[in-house]
């Protein structure tokens, strides 16, 4: 499934685990869209929800981005 198909969805659901995600995670939600970070085009989806443990949500918090939970 490539990004084309992703970007087509109604709704996406993104899960992430894990510290060694963290990095990862704070670029595609708080960096800017780039293909680097091929993640970070999903910033430009209406309705995308991201399911994450505190461990890869810690970047977020770091950078100042509100996060639930």
């Amino acid at each position: 499934m490539g990004i084309k198909n992703i970007m087509n969805a109604r709704k996406i659901l993104m899960v992430v685990s894990g510290e060694e995600k963290a990095d990862a995670l704070c670029k595609a939600i708080a960096g800017p869209v780039t293909s680097e970070v091929p993640a970070s085009v999903l910033q430009l989806h209406p309705d995308v929800t991201v399911v994450a443990d505190s461990a890869a949500l810690s970047k977020l918090k770091e950078a100042g981005v509100c996060t639930c939970g």
